[in-house]
């Protein structure tokens, strides 16, 4: 899940805390407390500087990976190391009919990205600390490593804006995860952009 186990534990009852950072300022801490008496339970926690993150946004990422990280516990993902597939593939390659989980993910938000120029693009994903820009004739490009075995592409050009996933993690995670991060790391990249220029639009404005 690209995170991270901390050897540090706030009480004898947690077994063990996980440590996730999709984009600066977000941090996700997983805690999973079994007490013989109480229990099971496993309890969601943010750094405080997560708080310049939107409450929806912070809540759907912990909502995912906690989401996910039950699926590896009950077994419906194998824990078998797999790193990036070579390949993209866009959400009509691997997941016939899923034209509407798209048009969600991208929706209005489409309109502002076309805002953005590459230089603005640039800086706001060196300040998320977390992205790969490129820029060429034709448009730009992000890539982001979501998961250890999952990366998201964002590609803007004259004909369209392409959403792509690498080929191993499009084939293993269903398309409402992948529908999930996809709006959630264009709005952090939104956000970002207009810390860098005042003038866009805010993201508010289009829903």
């Amino acid at each position: 899940m690209g995170g991270e186990l901390l050897p540090g534990r706030p009480y004898a009852s947690i077994q063990w805390v996980l440590c996730l950072k999709p984009f600066r300022p977000l941090e996700v801490y997983l805690l999973f407390d079994y007490d013989p008496q109480s229990g099971a339970d496993l309890r969601v926690l943010y750094a405080r500087k997560s708080l310049g993150v939107p409450t929806e946004d912070a809540y759907v990422f912990g909502w995912d990976y906690l989401a996910l990280l039950a699926r590896y516990g009950r077994g419906a993902f194998s824990a078998d190391e797999a790193g990036i597939g070579p390949e993209w593939l866009t959400f009509s390659d691997f997941a016939p009919g899923a034209g509407p989980l798209e048009n969600v993910s991208l929706g209005p938000r489409e309109e502002a990205l076309r805002l953005l120029s590459p230089e603005v693009a640039e800086v706001a994903v060196r300040r998320l600390d977390r992205g790969t820009f490129g820029a060429g004739p034709e448009g730009w490009e992000v890539v982001w490593d979501i998961l250890g075995d999952l990366a998201f592409r964002l590609k803007t050009a004259a004909l369209g804006i392409e959403l792509a996933f690498d080929s191993h993690g499009a084939k293993k995670y269903a398309p409402e995860f992948l529908m999930s991060f996809t709006w959630l790391y264009i709005n952090a990249l939104l956000r970002e952009s207009r810390q860098v220029d005042p003038s866009l639009p805010r993201l508010s404005r289009y829903f």
